[in-house]
């Protein structure tokens, strides 16, 4: 197995990190359904809307991939550390967007937008999973074992 490969599966058989990716993958796929039209706008929809975002349309697509796709792959814990790193980088761009809008969420509706501090926690957690892997109970930890 090539170095590089048996780097970004590694992972260390702890609950925490399983717990974590878990979390992470069940808060971040919603976002993905509702791109893909599940209960949302759908793809074209999503699209348009981050097209007048001024967003490339090859960027578009890697968040609709990222967020429906690498969710599930957060859940599986197949390729943990990847899925992450893409979420992480989708959440670091929403965090600047909802920026000026402040740290706390919009308790009481008189904000324009919702803060920050939910993007904090998120990336935070996703973090954890770029440096530390899968987790126990992961398709890496058990493409690690047979593989390895």
């Amino acid at each position: 197995m090539s170095n590089v490969i048996q780097k970004l599966l590694q992972t260390d058989a702890d609950y925490v990190y399983t717990f974590l990716r878990i979390i992470c993958g069940i808060i971040i796929l919603p976002y993905g359904m509702q791109k893909l039209g599940f209960r949302g706008v759908g793809i074209k929809a999503t699209l348009l809307d981050l097209k007048t975002k001024k967003v490339p349309q090859f960027i578009a697509w890697l968040i609709i991939i990222s967020q429906s796709f690498g969710s599930v792959a957060l859940i599986i814990g197949l390729l943990g550390r990847f899925a992450a790193g893409g979420a992480f980088i989708i959440f670091t761009g929403a965090l600047v967007v909802h920026s000026p809008d402040g740290w706390m969420l919009n308790w009481f509706g008189k904000k324009k937008g919702e803060g920050i501090e939910y993007f904090v926690m998120l990336l935070a957690m996703l973090l954890i999973i770029i440096i530390k892997g899968s987790g126990a109970m992961s398709i890496d930890q058990w493409l690690i074992n047979k593989l390895g």
